[in-house]
């Protein structure tokens, strides 16, 4: 892959579009070529900040419940014209209209769109609680993808160092919040370094800790409004994904390692961070 292929790609592979032969072509093209590399990592930086500064507006629950009560109400009233007009026609002797009275005139026919949007907004909140992955599978599928891109990247790391006193003030400096940091070589988890990522619509911080020769990534931030969740265990594309929450801060931990190995990480880090003696 030539430079110009590289930069005309370099969109899809930022935003997870491409196919996984075309992004490890991109993969080793950013490894060999430092100018294509320099300029993926301003556009990295770029997104970043511009993630982080805008705002996002929700339009609240009480929207939907006003548009379906209004829809409702509209709905009931046409009903009982149309049950009115029926009822006079019999009473006037015109007969009975052979005609599905549904479709017995232009008020009949707005019922049947209202009923028809009704319909829409029913099934876009119903059914993606049936076809679309919850928060917590879509958030799996980011960190599994970023666990991954660390891997295939060269880009594990952006401060190299066992050391939790170097690797926390690093990270303290870059973000908005100060992750805690353990250092668990003593449990079988080596610290060797740490990195900024990007997930949630937020920068987050990713502690790297080995077992063996694999690598464990625990992505830390705030948590939000809402906190108290139960501990989640995810399996996603041969990966092992923990969840859990130690105030104030959410922990997602993701390897290769087993079930086991990820579980007795989690439990080495909690008891070292719930009394934490870091500066």
């Amino acid at each position: 892959m030539n430079c110009e292929e590289a930069i005309n790609l370099v969109d899809g592979y930022f935003d997870g579009e491409l196919d996984p032969v075309t992004n490890q072509e991109i993969e080793r093209h950013l490894q060999t070529c430092q100018r294509c590399e320099r300029m993926y990592a301003t556009q990295r930086e770029l997104v970043h900040a511009i993630g982080a500064a805008a705002p996002y507006y929700k339009a609240p629950a009480e929207l939907r419940q006003r548009i379906q009560s209004s829809l409702r109400n509209e709905i009931g009233a046409k009903s009982v014209q149309t049950n009115i007009r029926v009822s006079q026609a019999r009473q006037a002797g015109t007969g009975p209209d052979r005609r599905p009275a549904f479709f017995g005139g232009p008020w009949n026919w707005l019922a049947l769109a209202a009923a028809i949007i009704l319909a829409a907004l029913i099934a876009s909140a119903v059914l993606p609680r049936f076809r679309s992955p919850g928060a917590d599978q879509f958030l799996a599928t980011q960190l599994v993808d970023s666990h991954v891109r660390s891997l295939m990247a060269n880009h594990l790391m952006d401060v190299a160092s066992s050391d939790q006193h170097t690797v926390k003030p690093w990270l303290d400096a870059k973000l908005d919040f100060a992750p805690p940091v353990a250092d668990l070589a003593d449990k079988g988890f080596p610290l060797i370094g740490g990195r900024l990522d990007y997930l949630n619509n937020r920068p987050v911080a990713a502690l790297v800790y080995q077992r063996r020769k694999h690598f464990i990534n625990l992505f830390i931030w705030p948590v939000g409004p809402i906190s108290e969740k139960a501990p989640i265990a995810l399996t996603r594309d041969g990966y092992q994904l923990l969840h859990w929450e130690g105030l104030p801060f959410n922990y997602w931990a993701v390897s290769d390692v087993s079930e086991g190995d990820l579980q007795a990480f989690k439990q080495a880090f909690a008891e070292q961070t719930d009394h934490p003696n870091q500066e």
